[in-house]
């Protein structure tokens, strides 16, 4: 496994590390972390990222800015940035360069939902010094997402403060998503999930939508909930993670025979099964 670490930028403090496998060209999943852009869960960081990388993808862990360094734009274009320089880098990264994702639980699935839907902004592409082709992400997973947040320094068109709200920004090229949230979530509604969806809906976008009944903000991330009194179902890290991976080969099937001369999908991400 090859490993990378660079910094974003050098105003404030945003990080990209990577894990590469060192076989053939990926897909790749750039995590984003959650914490309500107040710190980053360590649990949501390089865990998540390498539970995709167990299971063939190359993946990454954005360290956007967070506390008085979370003001509009900076987490945005660090997102931004760290999509295209994946793009760029995709030759010496192993990475295929139509196949890259962005990830995030909570708060760091806004960013993750920024980058799906703010890639095309001219300002933040000439601060994250890139382009709208490389700036887009393939898909996107969103768990217990807010989907709209009260950064500092965001405004809308008419120069007034504004909360953020993503699902405001879809449009018929926002890349797919795969959406995980919980009825029981007392901190993020799942309504917010359900805004997302239909909003993709009404654009025609593809999207994935799973809504537990049980479990308040932040359990989707344990491993057994089952273990918990309030649900006698596994809703944890072993129900949406595998179907999250399944989603992703669906998206990113490959042809029968591809360029590496492999025979299928499973051989391609070194899938058992």
């Amino acid at each position: 496994m090859k490993t990378i670490e660079l910094k974003l930028f050098e105003e404030f403090n945003a990080v990209l590390n990577g894990y590469i496998h060192d076989e053939f060209a990926r897909p790749c999943v750039i995590m984003c972390p959650g914490g309500g852009y107040m710190y980053l869960t360590e649990h949501e960081s390089e865990p998540a990222a390498l539970a995709y990388f167990a299971k063939g993808f190359n993946v990454f862990v954005c360290r956007y800015p967070i506390k008085e360094e979370a003001v509009y734009p900076n987490p945005q274009i660090s997102i931004i940035k760290a999509v295209s320089l994946v793009r760029k880098h995709a030759e010496t990264w192993n990475i295929i360069p139509d196949r890259v994702v962005v990830a995030g639980f909570s708060a760091g699935a806004h960013v993750a939902l920024c980058a799906g839907t703010l890639y095309s902004d001219e300002r933040l592409l000439k601060l994250a010094d890139t382009d709208k082709k490389e700036a887009r992400p393939d898909a996107m997973i969103l768990i217990y997402p807010c989907i709209g947040a009260d950064i500092p320094g965001y405004t809308d068109e008419l120069g007034k403060e504004a909360v953020l709200r993503c699902e405001l920004l879809v449009d018929n090229d926002t890349p797919p998503a795969y959406i995980v949230t919980s009825f029981g979530d007392r901190y993020v509604s799942c309504n917010q999930s359900l805004n997302l969806a239909r909003a993709m809906s009404d654009n025609d976008v593809p999207f994935e939508l799973h809504c537990f009944e049980p479990g308040d903000h932040g359990v989707l991330n344990s491993d057994n909930m089952h273990t918990h009194d309030f649900t006698t179902r596994d809703i944890g890290m072993n129900s949406w993670f595998n179907m999250s991976v399944e989603w992703l080969r669906d998206r990113f099937e490959m042809p029968e025979v591809n360029y590496r001369g492999m025979r299928s999908h499973k051989e391609y991400y070194n899938i058992e099964g």
